[in-house]
């Protein structure tokens, strides 16, 4: 009998042990904001509770507290010291300041807009402001693409015809004779026709078209001629621009929002499609697109409806409570 007394009084003190750092750790991830659980890793409050998941998903991980040290990432915590970031003061992160866009590897920020002859680093960067430009991948500059030269700033198409002056080239339909190449040029509301023999007007989005420039004079970079008719390419969707004017309308070729994607606000996740608005499927989490807590990623670009409701994990203490309370009730019992 006295041993059975002993055992249960050990097995008692075991149980208290354990039961009291349970407590512990439940009292120190208890929560009523999502402020209270700022302190650790990529946490928010949920059911009273800081949960952690991994970054880039929803698996939840055990809570650790956060690296004070300097981030040099966008994206994270604040201070920043990245040239061109700023602080974000609701969220304390780090983000691009206007007009700049985050670097590939997330760790500077970039003119958003280059010039041609600026330095880029994304084609992205050229286009925004010359639709015919692109970043050369070596020398790291924004150039005019193939079959378009510079002209005091911009890209413009050139012909396939000699020329000693620009008369001769203003009789089939060109603006200029380059000076350079001694070749004919077109205006910058044109561009050359399929062989490269005459200018020809832009076309909107769904209109006639013959060659893929002629509708990314309307539409940008993202527009292509398809079966003879001027659309977006894939992953972009068509947008609608309404002018100042609030009467003139044009349709430009946007591209889509893809998973990961650099973000502020839930706002920049807003995933456009041809026929619809997607717009709960992302939401803005540590700088990026992030499927929402609903939701998971597929094919690493969209994201789709979990299969079933998350399961919350079970409180771990509340079984060796029970167990401590039967114990105790048959010691007391026999005592």
């Amino acid at each position: 009998m006295l041993t059975m007394q002993l055992m249960s009084i050990l097995l008692l003190g075991f149980c208290l042990l354990n039961t009291s750092a349970s407590a512990e750790e439940l009292l120190e991830l208890s929560c009523i904001t999502d402020a209270q659980c700022a302190k650790y890793e990529h946490a928010s409050c949920q059911d009273s509770r800081c949960i952690c998941t991994a970054h880039g998903g929803d698996k939840r991980m055990e809570c650790q507290p956060k690296d004070e040290k300097v981030s040099n990432i966008i994206g994270g915590p604040c201070p920043c010291t990245q040239p061109g970031a700023e602080c974000d003061v609701q969220t304390q992160q780090c983000y691009c300041a206007a007009n700049h866009v985050p670097s590939v590897d997330k760790r500077r920020c970039l003119p958003q807009q280059v010039a041609l002859d600026g330095r880029c680093e994304m084609s992205r960067q050229c286009q925004l402001a010359d639709t015919f430009s692109v970043c050369h991948t070596s020398r790291k500059r924004c150039i005019c693409k193939e079959h378009f030269e510079p002209h005091q700033g911009q890209c413009i198409a050139i012909l396939d015809v000699n020329c000693s002056n620009s008369t001769f080239c203003g009789s089939i339909g060109a603006s200029i004779c380059l000076p350079e190449s001694k070749k004919c040029a077109c205006n910058i509301d044109s561009v050359s026709n399929h062989n490269m023999t005459l200018c020809v007007s832009s076309s909107a989005y769904n209109a006639t078209c013959t060659t893929h420039a002629q509708c990314q004079l309307q539409l940008g970079a993202g527009g292509i001629c398809q079966t003879n008719r001027c659309g977006c390419r894939s992953k972009h969707y068509a947008r609608t621009k309404q002018y100042l004017d609030q009467k003139t309308n044009s349709t430009i070729c946007e591209p889509l929002v893809p998973y990961g994607a650099y973000c502020r606000r839930n706002e920049d996740c807003q995933r456009m499609e041809p026929e619809h608005l997607l717009e709960s499927s992302m939401q803005c989490k540590w700088g990026e697109c992030r499927c929402q807590s609903n939701q998971r990623v597929a094919d690493t670009e969209i994201c789709v409806l979990n299969s079933g409701a998350a399961l919350h994990r079970p409180d771990s203490s509340l079984p060796i409570l029970l167990i401590l309370f039967v114990w105790l009730f048959i010691l007391v019992s026999r005592m």
